[in-house]
This record gives structure tokens, C-alpha cells and sequence, in this order.
């Protein structure tokens, strides 16, 4: 029996006869369906409950001999079956074919193609090792492994050594057709799928762009992927463009006035002042298109601004991805840009697993650069493959590339801006329920639109319209500065939510605050998982994975905690977990009192200006030798472990970053001191002081002293290594 089914109206369910199961069409969302076949009565009605779905779907309508299909719905129809006439296997047979090709057609090209395969039951003698699974059956353990996952996912675990799903790293046969057929859904001159993140695609890029000494426009805001890429594993230089932290701790975009020429080309001249007046000095530009925080650029004034300085644009788009499937966001795509001859090159990377539809680390690379073909500067596809080459895994995951295959085909057509639209919907509804139920805890929107509240617009407006989501400089519920109008806007599905601690007109501290990392450490203890908090700002991913049901559920225990708030309630019944962790510190603290040692203890050490003054130009670390050449002496064991207390004015050789949100603070080769250093002491001074509530720290290492408090240190260049390599 076919895996999709046809939708029956009830009175209707038996009078023709098909192969496939069919159901009640007032039961069904229409995912599972196949085939449509309604009376008369209903057909207009469940017509448009299926066009809005952007499915395809054959759609048949059963007529009494004396009936008439409304000229409203006959254009539509797929057919008309006649009742009462003795046709139910003649019908039936139309009904079931189209159910069939409608089934065949939502197929991509991979997906399909493995799907046969692993249906045909092939005997195996090939990689993996597993063969199906069958290894895994034959061991309790391995039973109750095989069990959890299920057959199908161990018998589409397959090896190369077949052919006939073509070949993951030269691109031939299925899989090529796949990147084919998602570079077409995304608009990309090429799409390359790859297995291990956007990590790695961050660097496939680099690697194949970036050689030793390149100039590298690079905003302070890169993922540590991008350090590792650009600067440690090709060799190139950066130069930085500052960018924007607001009070609450969220990550803001690159100031405007840091995109300006002449300021850009000042900056060459710190770290390469024969390259200053070159027409192009960049080799490549790395951008994130959208912070980890939800600040999304404008990717047109981006290539307008910078465009003519560089050969390409990367733009990170890890946290994003999927502006271009809902309108109001189109304008921010890079892959929507029209681009001529005199533009930069075009890369675009997407971490799918993130919030579109992917299993963990699927990842994609979209290529937009045919404009340029012809031109020296040009990446052409066989020596960008040879970077993909270098990255990629001789021993793939087939099904998460089918996933990546199966994300882009879920996204063509009217289906994939619906599935979006409904996630937009559902968030702005969700800060309108925040709104009407919480007091202290806000969503991060402007507070007013066109003079009236801006819950007080219909949802169906604000899905479409910009304004209810725009950074305007002279607002002061953003708390950004540096920006220009039109600059930089609110991601919709980044659900941002800041708490009490600041004054949303003066951005300074209030007498009281409650930080987030409480609120996200009291939301775990009941079951629900937010993507981070920092400060005084948590974030939660939306998704078209989202029901309205799951976000009032998660606005309920949003209020939980505020009426925990007001009541003070002792910590062993708020947060049980950390009580029985620390006895001693927490048993019989009160949540209101938990709340205002953090806070006394973020206002002791001004977190909030330690982490906007990291990310400004004036406080950058000195750089006193290129990253890649300070990661050569942390491998040739040049270096000194030392503690942050004696760590001031020794080089860096490693990146020094908490996690998330991944981005470094420190990067190889600079020099440790100011605000930087005296953030990561603050941080160590926080593990010490609030156990329980410890950031992950890469490139910073934590150790027990005998008196139990920890101890923070980080590797340096020894003394007295050779300069020559700085």
C-alpha cells in the first residue's frame, strides 16, 4: 500500500476503489495525503483549506447525476467522478494514478533514488562495517541500538562503493542533481551539501579562496570558524570592522560608519599600507548576514558599500537561510541580488540543521558568481572542489545528505513561503501573548508603531511590513548604537526576549535585575530548552516546526517563573537541581536573592560595557603576529600556560571565546589585555562566585586549585620565541 493516502469526504469513502488507504479529509492536515475526492457541498471550502497549504495535490470532486461543479472550484478540479453510475474501479484506477504521480513528484532527485535502493534489499559486502545494521543485531547492546533508531536508518547508511546514488565529492548522478535542484529553490548559480557543518563550510570557502597574506575584510562578529578558515588555515589578514553589543548583552551588526571607504582604507594602512590604495585591496569580505541574536543586514547596502573593495563576499548566513522564503525578508538575501560584472563574487553558507529542515550539521554552500566568470578573480568550479575535496569526508552520511535534499525541495513553490509565513505568524502572536501576560519579561521589538502599541496591530499586517521589526537609530528600545536607518532589522524567528536588570531608556543598570541565565536555568528544570541566554536576553529558535500550543506552553512557564519572582520563592522549589548540586551556596537561598547576586555581581564588573567595548575598534587586542603564525608555535610547543592573573601583554595561541555564541574575543596572535582580558577574568570570577550557572570557555583553561575555586589560564608564545615568525 502507497505510504500517502487519499482524503475522503465520509460519505463519500467507498464508492470507488484504489489502491491507497483512504481517510476523512476533515482528519487531516494533508502531509499524508495523496489524492483529494469531495462531494459537491464541501468542495469549495476544503479547496482553499488545500490551496493555503501549497500543496499540489489532486483534487476530485463526486457529482450526483443532476449536480453541477461551481465554476469556482471546476478550473481546480483534477476530475470529476460520476456517482451512481457502476464506475468505482474506473475511477478509482484515475484517482489512484494521479495519487501516484503526485507521490512521484514530491520526490527530489537523491531522496528518491536511495529511497529504490534501500527498498530493492541489496546484499551487502561493502562499507559500513554495520551491513544494515545486522552487526549492531547481533549484541543485546547493539539490539537495543538497532531497536531505538530502526532499520531504515542503518540500511540507508551506505558506502560509495555503489554508484547508483552518484558521487558525493565530484558531484555526478543523483547527488548532483540534488545540489542542482536546490541551487534552482535558492536561487544560486551552484549549491554544494556538505556533512560536518557550517564549520567546515566556512572554511571549504576560505580554503578555496584565501592564500597566505590575502587581505580579508572581516567582521569582528565572525564565528570562530571563520578565524579558523580564513586566518589560521589559509594564512590571510584581517582587517576588522567594528561592530555593536547593546546593553541587555544581545550581538549587534557592524556599525555603518565602519562600511565607509575611506574608513576602510585607513585601516589597510594599520596592517598593509602598500595594499591602501589598491582598487580592489580584498581578496574576500566575510559578513554575517544574520548575528547569532537575530540583527539582520541589508545584503544590498552591503555589496553597494563594499562590493568594489573586494574580489568576494562570504556572507555567513548560519542563523539564517531562510529570509528569502518570507517576503518581507527577500531584500536581505544575497541570492536575491541582481549583481553585474563590476560586483564581487558571491558565497553564501547556511547551517540547514539550524533552523530549516536538517539532521545536525547539515550544512550548504551556495555559489552566485557567474557575473564574474571570465575574470581573473573568478573561482571556478573544479578548483573550489578541490577545497571541498580537502574538507569533506570520503565516507559521507547519506541520509543527512538526502535531508539537505529533501530541506531544498521542501522549500520550492508556494509550500515553503506558507510553511515560513505560518512561523512568523505564530512568533508575532507569541510576543502579543508575552505581552498581555508577563510584566517584566519583554519581547525584543519595538515598543510602538504608527503611534499606537505594536501588539495592538493584526498579526496579518505585521507578517508582511518591515517597520515592526526595524532598527531606527533614534529609538531606545534596541540600545544599539552606530547604526543607520534601514540598516539593520529584527530576525521575526529568533524569539528574543529580554528581562529585568536595565532601564530601557537609559540603558543603565536598574536596582533589581534578574538575569536570563536563571530564566533559562529555571525553564530547563521544567522541561524546556532555550537555544541561550547571555546578560539579560534569551533566545528561542522559531521554527515551522512551531504549533501556537507550544508557545503558549512556553509562555506559561514564563509567567511561572515571573510569579516565582513576586513571591520570592525559595530556590529548592524554583530551581531544585541547583540546591541539590550546592547545598551549601543555594539551599536555602530565594530566587529573588539568587537574582540580585548576579546582578550586583554583572553591575560589580560592568559586564555589559566589558562586552560592547571588546567589539569596538579602539579596544580591539593589539595584534602582534598573524593568527596562523601564533598557531604555529602553540603546535611546535613554543608557549607558556599561563594564568589570566599574570596573562597581561603576552601573545595569544589560541582563540579565546565563551560558547555560545562562538565568536572569538581573542583571536591567535594578540595581545591579551583590556577590556578583553578583563572580561575573561570576570568570568572567571563568576564560575567561582555563582557554581552552576559556568560558561562554556574554549581557548581558556579551568583548573582546581586546593582550595577548590578555579583558576583560569591560556596558552601564549614562550618568551624569547623567535620573532622573525610574527
Amino acid at each position: 500500500m502507497s505510504l500517502l493516502k487519499i482524503a475522503v469526504e465520509p460519505a463519500l469513502i467507498g464508492a470507488f476503489l484504489t489502491t491507497h488507504e483512504q481517510v476523512d479529509v476533515f482528519q487531516t492536515d494533508f502531509t499524508n495525503i495523496a489524492a483529494i475526492v469531495v462531494g459537491i457541498d464541501s468542495a469549495e471550502k476544503v479547496l482553499k483549506t488545500v490551496e493555503r497549504t501549497g500543496f499540489a495535490i489532486p483534487f476530485f470532486v463526486a457529482v450526483e447525476p443532476d449536480q453541477e461543479v461551481p465554476p469556482s472550484v471546476l478550473p481546480s478540479a483534477s476530475g470529476v467522478i460520476q456517482l451512481r453510475h457502476g464506475g468505482r474501479h474506473y475511477y478509482g484506477r484515475q484517482i489512484s494514478a494521479a495519487a501516484d504521480i503526485y507521490s512521484e513528484n514530491l520526490l527530489p532527485p537523491f531522496f528518491k533514488v536511495m529511497r529504490e535502493y534501500v527498498q530493492r534489499g541489496y546484499v551487502e559486502f561493502d562499507c559500513p562495517g554495520h551491513q544494515g545494521g545486522q552487526f549492531f543485531s547481533n549484541h543485546p547492546l547493539g539490539r537495543m541500538f538497532f531497536d531505538f533508531f530502526g532499520e531504515t536508518l542503518f540500511r540507508a547508511d551506505l558506502c560509495n562503493a555503489d554508484v547508483r546514488l552518484g558521487d558525493l565529492l565530484i558531484h555526478e548522478g543523483p547527488a548532483l542533481e540534488a545540489q542542482r535542484n536546490a541551487a534552482r529553490i535558492y536561487n544560486a548559480d551552484k549549491t554544494y551539501f556538505v556533512l560536518n557543518g557550517t564549520s567546515t563550510s566556512n572554511k571549504v570557502v576560505t580554503s578555496a579562496l584565501l592564500a597566505p597574506d590575502d587581505l580579508v575584510l572581516f567582521d569582528r562578529n565572525n564565528h570562530k570558524s571563520v578565524h579558523l578558515g580564513a586566518l589560521v588555515l589559509s594564512g590571510a589578514r584581517p582587517v576588522y570592522l567594528e561592530t555593536a553589543r547593546n546593553a541587555w548583552g544581545l550581538i549587534g551588526g557592524v556599525d555603518s560608519a565602519a562600511l565607509g571607504e575611506a574608513r576602510i582604507r585607513d585601516a589597510i594602512r594599520d596592517v598593509a599600507p602598500e595594499r591602501a590604495d589598491l582598487p580592489r585591496p580584498f581578496r574576500l569580505a566575510v559578513i554575517q548576514l544574520g548575528t547569532y541574536d537575530g540583527t539582520i543586514y541589508n545584503a544590498r547596502e552591503i555589496v553597494d558599500r563594499i562590493g568594489h573593495l573586494c574580489d568576494y563576499i562570504l556572507f555567513d548566513s548560519a542563523w539564517v537561510g531562510y529570509e528569502q522564503f518570507i517576503p518581507m525578508m527577500q531584500d536581505c538575501s544575497p541570492l536575491m541580488l541582481t549583481l553585474g560584472p563590476d560586483d564581487p563574487g558571491i558565497f553564501v553558507t547556511q547551517s540547514v540543521h539550524k533552523q530549516q529542515a536538517g539532521f545536525s550539521q547539515t550544512s550548504q554552500i551556495h555559489k552566485k558568481d557567474s557575473h564574474i566568470e571570465g575574470q581573473k578573480r573568478f573561482c571556478d568550479h573544479r578548483r573550489f572542489n578541490n577545497a571541498y575535496m580537502i574538507h569533506a569526508s570520503t565516507s559521507p552520511f547519506y541520509p543527512m545528505f538526502a535531508a539537505l535534499d529533501v530541506n531544498a525541495q521542501m522549500h520550492a513553490g508556494p509550500a515553503g513561503k506558507r510553511l515560513w509565513r505560518d512561523c512568523v505568524a505564530h512568533g508575532v502572536d507569541a510576543r502579543k501573548l508575552l505581552l498581555k501576560t508577563c510584566r517584566q519579561i519583554r519581547p525584543f521589538v519595538p515598543q510602538q508603531v504608527d503611534g499606537r502599541p505594536w501588539a495592538d496591530h493584526p498579526t496579518e499586517q505585521i507578517v508582511d511590513d518591515l517597520r515592526f521589526f526595524r532598527f531606527h537609530p533614534a529609538d531606545t528600545w534596541h540600545g544599539f548604537d552606530g547604526y543607520a536607518d534601514d540598516q539593520y532589522f529584527v530576525d521575526p524567528c529568533k524569539l528574543l526576549l529580554t528581562t529585568p536588570g536595565i532601564d530601557r531608556d537609559t540603558h543603565e543598570y536598574a536596582a533589581f535585575g534578574a538575569p536570563a541565565p536563571i530564566l533559562a536555568r529555571y525553564l530547563r528544570e521544567h522541561g524546556v530548552v532555550p537555544e541561550k541566554a547571555d546578560l539579560y536576553t534569551i533566545l528561542f529558535l522559531l521554527t515551522p516546526s512551531e504549533s501556537f500550543g507550544k508557545l503558549q506552553h512556553l509562555v506559561a512557564h514564563l509567567a511561572q517563573f515571573e510569579r516565582h519572582l513576586d513571591q520570592d520563592t525559595p530556590l529548592r522549589e524554583a530551581i531544585p537541581s541547583l540546591c541539590e548540586a550546592y547545598p551549601e551556596l543555594y539551599g536555602t537561598m530565594r530566587l529573588r536573592q539568587l537574582c540580585q547576586r548576579m546582578h550586583d555581581f554583572y553591575r560589580s564588573h560592568d559586564m555589559k560595557h566589558l562586552q560592547k567595548q571588546m567589539f569596538r575598534r579602539a579596544q580591539f587586542p593589539k595584534q602582534a603576529m598573524l593568527p596562523q603564525a601564533a598557531n604555529a608555535e602553540l603546535i611546535r610547543n613554543n608557549v607558556e600556560l599561563v594564568t589570566l592573573d599574570r596573562i597581561e601583554g603576552r601573545i595569544a595561541t589560541e582563540g579565546a571565546l565563551p560558547y555560545p555564541p562562538g565568536i572569538f574575543c581573542v583571536v591567535p596572535g594578540e595581545v591579551w589585555g583590556g577590556p578583553a582580558l578583563d572580561y575573561f577574568r570576570a568570568l572567571e570570577a563568576g564560575i567561582n562566585a555563582l557554581p552552576g550557572f559556568e560558561p562554556e570557555i574554549q581557548g581558556v583553561y579551568l583548573q582546581t586549585k586546593p582550595d577548590g575555586t578555579k583558576q583560569a589560564s591560556a596558552y601564549v608564545v614562550a618568551a624569547g620565541a623567535d620573532a622573525s615568525r610574527m
